[in-house]
């Protein structure tokens, strides 16, 4: 497509570009308005040929208003902003069916949804309704009933106050209309409103995305052969039994994303097996949330899904012998959900979590925006109070998949206000060999840890192999049980000039510097340690800090010299 052509004077004139000369400098005052009527005569000539209006092409200016339209709230008004811009723009606006095909429970305009109807010709038609105001949405139901072919998506919006929803009438008028070509539908309920009885949809067969936000579905006649994504995050969500959702799951052989939070069930086991209550196969499952309450089957319905092609797990209330790689067919195959370079962290505070980097934590929303998915990961939660020899056989676990590595272990004590010390097991020194962060938290007594890490392992080839020797970050800043002792005798052992005797029998031999694990590159330490305990930790064990120097002038001897 040609586009106008711009002279190089008139821009340069339109913005000023001139070169200066000694006669526009010495101007004098009566040729100061002949000027100004010439420059003004200039600046509307070269807007007119610069203007997007006469540039751009309708057919590149109704995709940019389609955009508008698509992500905003109030189309009516934004139709009708646009038209007012120009006459241009007016036709254009008037011009193409496709930007009239979203018909709105609320309007500004009473005129709106007539022009629709007129406009969209046989365009897919988009639903916007409203829970605020549910007279209208049913009257605007009745209105494109005879049009419900055309219906491609649903939206109810949820109202700001607590008012009682009133849509049940209107939401089960959908029943009789034709929904062959509905492809999405979206609810939304405040979470001041009451909750409406659940309604069906029944005959969708195109329908791909469905998104409920605390409005219930009922199980037993859903039924969407083409479903991709299915996201439910709804309060007080029940099935009449176990089997039926897994029957919406193997009838959705399509699925690629699942989402169920917040749901109840009416046992909180699965039935008896049978035909109906078989393994489900997700082939194309890539996203799987599952957070359900304590009573939940979370554990069964892990077991029942089968996938290949997994990307994400994020799930909670789960029981750990899950972590048994023979009870859960999802976890057997963990080795093609961590991708090769993934570095998992460990954590063991309010609850035991399992994630790889770069997304620690998922956002709160997840997984309802496809840019989420843009990284593969792994996560796993439990709500259950777990003891500290189930994390560690979760460590062993972990750290024996391979393929990738575990770089952080950050451990706290979910029962500290109880005053309860946790003591970490020494044997977890075992399992972590690339661990480079570890944070402890409050309550955890690491006395024997502390003392193990600094005492290297003789190898039978005479070479010092020390515990976590890639661990190059230190945070007990929210340690409230390590004595300033404890980590000056770390220190000393692992950094200094002080050797601990190895953890053999053998007699004690001195490391070198080049046999000593390299010093960490940030430490924190806790705030009830004294300044010099702080100095001297932090000059032997963080990097790029001087070591003081003995009386002798050994600058390899530890001193409490706050000199550096």
């Amino acid at each position: 497509m040609d586009f106008p052509t711009t002279r190089s004077d008139v821009v340069k004139t339109a913005f000023n570009m001139q070169e200066n000369t000694p006669i526009r400098e010495t101007m004098h005052y009566p040729s100061l308005p002949i000027e100004a009527h010439d420059h003004l005569s200039t600046l509307k000539q070269s807007r007119n040929t610069l203007a997007p209006i006469y540039i751009l092409p309708d057919e590149l200016l109704v995709n940019v208003w389609l955009l508008c339209v698509q992500e905003g709230s109030q189309t009516d008004v934004l139709l009708h902003t646009l038209a007012l811009v120009c006459k241009s723009w007016y036709r254009g606006v008037l011009k193409y069916p496709v930007l009239w095909c979203h018909l709105q429970a609320y309007c500004k305009s009473k005129r709106y949804n007539g022009w629709v109807r007129q406009k969209s010709q046989n365009c897919p038609l988009h639903l916007h309704l409203s829970s605020e105001n549910p007279y209208a949405s049913d009257t605007l139901i009745n209105m494109v009933m005879p049009s419900s072919r055309r219906w491609k998506s649903i939206v109810l919006a949820p109202c700001d106050g607590p008012r009682p929803v009133i849509l049940d009438t209107g939401l089960k008028m959908l029943t009789g209309a034709n929904l062959d070509h509905l492809t999405s539908f979206e609810a939304q309920i405040s979470t001041n409103c009451s909750l409406p009885e659940p309604f069906a949809l029944l005959g969708t067969p195109a329908l791909r995305e469905v998104r409920l936000e605390r409005y219930p579905l009922r199980w037993r006649t859903f039924n969407a052969p083409q479903l991709r994504a299915l996201r439910i995050n709804a309060l007080r969500f029940r099935a009449p039994s176990f089997s039926q959702p897994l029957n919406v799951l193997r009838s959705t052989q399509f699925l690629e994303i699942l989402l169920l939070k917040d749901s109840t069930f009416a046992t909180s086991s699965p039935d008896v097996p049978s035909p109906q209550n078989s393994p489900v196969h997700l082939p194309r499952l890539r996203a799987l949330y599952l957070s359900f309450f304590a009573h939940a089957p979370c554990d069964d319905l892990l077991r029942l899904i089968q996938t290949e092609g997994l990307q994400q797990l994020l799930g909670r209330t789960v029981n750990f012998d899950l972590w048994e790689p023979p009870r859960c067919p999802i976890l057997n195959n963990i080795r093609s959900l961590i991708p090769p370079t993934g570095a998992i962290d460990l954590y063991y505070h309010n609850n035991v979590h399992i994630s790889t980097d770069p997304h620690p934590f998922y956002p709160i929303q997840w997984p309802y925006h496809d840019d989420a998915l843009a990284t593969e990961g792994f996560a796993f939660t439990s709500t259950k109070r777990a003891k500290m020899e189930d994390f560690l056989g979760i460590a062993k676990w972990v750290s024996s998949l391979g393929m990738h590595v575990i770089v952080k272990l950050e451990l706290g004590n979910p029962w500290w206000r109880r005053k309860e010390v946790r003591e970490i097991p020494v044997a977890l020194l075992d399992h972590l060999p690339t661990l480079r962060t570890l944070v402890i938290r409050e309550g955890v007594n690491v006395d024997a840890l502390f003392a193990q890490l600094g005492r290297p392992k003789r190898e039978s080839s005479g070479r010092l192999h020390w515990p976590w020797p890639e661990l190059v970050n230190l945070d007990l800043g929210d340690s409230n049980v390590i004595e300033a002792q404890v980590l000056v005798d770390l220190a000393q052992s692992r950094w200094g000039n002080t050797g601990a005797p190895p953890s053999t029998s053998e007699p004690s031999v001195e490391p070198t510097k080049e046999e000593r694990p390299p010093k960490l590159k940030s430490l924190a330490t806790p705030y009830t340690f004294s300044s010099e305990a702080r100095l001297q930790v932090e000059t032997l064990a963080v990097e790029g800090r001087p070591r003081p120097e003995s009386p002798k002038g050994d600058p390899e001897a530890p001193s409490n010299s706050r000199s550096e």
